[in-house]
């Protein structure tokens, strides 16, 4: 440790910043990838082999570890407090197992440019439950491995392209005159369920009109069963999972907020799992895909750009979803709700979701 050298040149880290980002931006100093630069200085885990598509998360995974941050403390000469922000002692248990800078919004990174400063990646982006820059009302991008290389930096006609392709004008008119017109599209129900989910992770409970009587602690619960079930794919076979099983007006009008990858099934999970969670996906328009559908099962009020269901009821929309589902995964969720509270169940859904006939009460309790 004493024979480290510091860094010459060291960007400060900015508030919000994720630590992958801020080291990318350290390396970019010396023309240097991440790769290059952690092996500067620290070899204890010997070299990296992996793909292009792994390496950020191999990196971003090895900066986690106390010598390497030790060291890197040292290099840098950040004072506590940043090394505090940089690396935090608490989580939300809402990270992405992938801790690389995989997304960005374009609109943010283009106001870092005119700040003239390099665009950098926020903390909050590093969240499997955010797939939006609530800022901006933007669906976040997915990053190129080959924007880890040194040689490729921020363009800001990319950007641009970007910003221009997510254009809230590809969509339905957002009336914003009232909070709750949000709701009228795709991308207002992935506001809303995202901000709830935030301020529940902050011990906010959740509207009781809109999700029920429940904590922060079961409502971010429910979320995590929701979205885990609905990403899985339950069939042995190779297939969509119902996250990605959009209707055709969905799909339209979730352009660039919601959509497919290549089909899977649960021998391409990582690790063994057999469950896939929002956590293990990296691609934001997945993710968003699976809040989309835990807003239509949990949400009283959900009017959605779908031909299936849109302005349906509660009951009847959770009807909807499970009857496409396989057998096996209408049983998996049975048994999950077994741990939802009792009332909250009685009142907010159908009786036997694990049923090939489930049928919704045409006259719930829930008011619509």
């Amino acid at each position: 440790m004493s024979a480290l050298q510091p860094w010459p040149v060291c960007p400060r880290p900015q508030p919000d910043e994720s630590l992958p980002s801020w080291f990318e931006r350290v390396g970019a100093e010396y023309q240097m990838t991440p790769h290059a630069l952690l092996s500067s200085f620290d070899q204890s885990d010997g070299p990296v082999a992996a793909t292009a598509a792994r390496l950020g998360r191999v990196i971003a995974d090895r900066l986690q570890a106390p010598r390497v941050r030790g060291k890197i403390a040292a290099l840098s000469r950040l004072p506590d407090t940043a090394c505090n922000t940089l690396w935090p002692s608490s989580s939300t248990g809402w990270e992405l197992t992938d801790g690389a800078f995989r997304s960005y919004c374009p609109h943010c990174c283009l106001g870092d440019l005119r700040e003239q400063r390099t665009p950098y990646g926020r903390r909050a982006w590093q969240q499997s439950w955010c797939t939006l820059c609530l800022y901006h009302g933007m669906a976040l991008v997915l990053r190129s491995p080959h924007h880890h290389r040194a040689d490729t930096q921020w363009l800001a006609q990319k950007l641009r392209a970007d910003a221009q392709y997510l254009t809230p004008d590809r969509y339905r008119t957002l009336k914003v005159a009232r909070e709750s017109n949000l709701r009228c599209v795709i991308l207002g129900s992935l506001v809303e369920i995202e901000r709830a989910i935030g301020n529940a992770l902050a011990g906010l409970s959740p509207n009781p009109l809109c999700w029920g009587p429940l904590t922060p602690t079961e409502f971010l619960c429910i979320v995590t069963d929701l979205t885990t079930w609905s990403l899985t794919h339950f069939e042995p076979v190779r297939a969509w999972s119902l996250a990605e099983d959009l209707s055709g007006a969905e799909e339209q009008e979730g352009y660039g907020l919601i959509g497919r990858r290549r089909r899977l099934s649960t021998a391409d999970y990582p690790f063994g799992h057999s469950l896939r969670t929002l956590r293990e996906v990296t691609e934001p328009k997945i993710r968003g895909s699976a809040l989309w559908v835990a807003h239509a099962l949990m949400s009283a009020s959900h009017v959605g750009a779908s031909d299936r269901d849109a302005n349906s009821a509660l009951q009847e929309r959770q009807s909807s979803y499970l009857r496409r589902a396989a057998p096996a995964a209408r049983a998996w969720l049975a048994n999950q709700q077994r741990q939802w509270p009792a009332e909250y169940r009685h009142r907010w859904w159908i009786t036997d979701p694990s049923s090939d006939n489930s049928r919704y009460d045409p006259h719930p309790s829930v008011k619509h």
